[in-house]
């Protein structure tokens, strides 16, 4: 499996996201994944998941993608947010949606696929840091299963990152990373520039030496985790997102 960065915004009294702020995320999201080159997966921030309703008893099911597009664009045009659309479209029976997208009890919620690709951990990221200022009341919760968080997981909150150290036995290692804020590693883009696509699948597998179906299956699970920086966690030169975070914070559980 790729590794993945999560992130999510947990459904409670305090976390806030209106549909104009939304909207503004989406349209961000959308030139982040139109603008830049990602090897294994694009960003998906999602407050629902959306899927037709083939159970629909108003609708042959062979013409409800159909009514469905045409629906959506009318009601584009009317200047409705994508929330009031899909609203609009679950009350006429059209979808079915899931709140808070992949994760249950969310607000939205998503992760990318990124693999060994750490500029494209460092523009998840970025992303995120930025929607965290257009929702300035909502709380994004991040966990990298890589090593472009050292810390692996934080809370950010309109630009401000927040740590959590849930082991004494860590807390000095946390303290100097927020001291020296330096919670995100240092990125060469340049390494990425041919950067190959990471596949699910090996194409010809059966037809492969022993010998080399092996050497796959012994790396397999590693697959995406391999560490690309050049000493100790960062590289000599590149992007710096510390230095965009509005403030750090740590805290311990």
């Amino acid at each position: 499996m790729a590794r993945k960065i999560y992130y999510k915004v947990l459904n409670n009294k305090q976390n806030i996201i209106t549909d104009e702020q939304w909207d503004n995320i989406l349209r961000l999201q959308h030139w982040y994944n139109s603008e830049f080159i990602w090897t294994a997966g694009k960003l998906g921030f999602k407050m629902f998941a959306v899927f037709p309703n083939i159970e629909s008893k108003i609708i042959e099911p062979e013409e409800l993608q159909n009514r469905i597009n045409e629906r959506r664009s009318r009601l584009q045009g009317e200047g409705l947010s994508q929330n009031q659309i899909i609203r609009k479209l679950e009350s006429e029976g059209l979808i079915i949606i899931l709140k808070g997208g992949y994760s249950a009890g969310c607000i939205a919620s998503g992760f990318t696929r990124v693999a060994d690709n750490e500029f494209n951990a460092y523009l998840v990221c970025d992303f995120l840091l930025k929607a965290s200022k257009l929702a300035p009341d909502a709380v994004i919760s991040i966990i990298d299963e890589g090593e472009f968080i050292k810390t692996k997981k934080i809370n950010l909150k309109n630009g401000i990152v927040s740590v959590t150290c849930e082991s004494l036995s860590d807390y000095s290692y946390f303290q100097t990373l927020v001291s020296n804020k330096h919670i995100f590693s240092i990125v060469d883009s340049s390494k990425y520039n041919h950067h190959p696509e990471f596949h699910h699948t090996i194409a010809n597998f059966n037809n492969l030496t022993k010998q080399t179906k092996r050497r796959i299956l012994v790396n397999w699970n590693w697959l995406g985790f391999e560490n690309n920086y050049d000493q100790n966690g960062d590289d000599f030169f590149g992007y710096d997102l510390n230095t965009k975070v509005n403030k750090f914070e740590l805290s311990i559980k």
